[in-house]
């Protein structure tokens, strides 16, 4: 990870696997990370990318995503979890990604961060599904 975002107004976008949208909702897991993550969840800057170009990228290579849905940094921050920004370089079989980030959630236990999970699916559905 690199520099900590500070705009506390950003909203990082998510994407959700259409297995984990019911009535069309996303389930909490999907807003913290799963135990091979290293205690980061993976999600792209609404600075840097629109939602509809988040889903292509992320698409493009062959997952699946139902939906994206956003929370602001200052969201992250309310659950103390720092967002870092986190460029990836392309590769033989992913695109490169400028607007790639991570949501800190390592200094959480395993079950604080499903609690948290919870609080930011909250925020995300408040705000609506951002694509499609």
């Amino acid at each position: 990870m690199t520099d900590k975002i500070e705009d506390q107004d950003e909203v990082m976008f998510r994407q959700v696997h259409p297995d984990f949208i019911q009535q069309g909702e996303p389930s909490s897991c999907r807003f913290r990370p799963q135990s091979n993550d290293e205690g980061k969840l993976s999600v792209d800057r609404g600075s840097l990318t629109t939602a509809v170009q988040s889903h292509a990228l992320y698409t493009s290579t062959g997952k699946r995503s139902a939906a994206v849905f956003g929370v602001s940094v200052a969201e992250f921050g309310s659950q103390e979890v720092a967002v870092h920004t986190d460029t990836t370089e392309a590769t033989e079989t992913h695109p490169a990604n400028e607007a790639h980030a991570l949501a800190d959630f390592s200094a959480h236990t395993a079950s604080k961060q499903k609690t948290i999970g919870k609080r930011l699916k909250r925020d995300a559905v408040a705000r609506g599904r951002l694509h499609p």
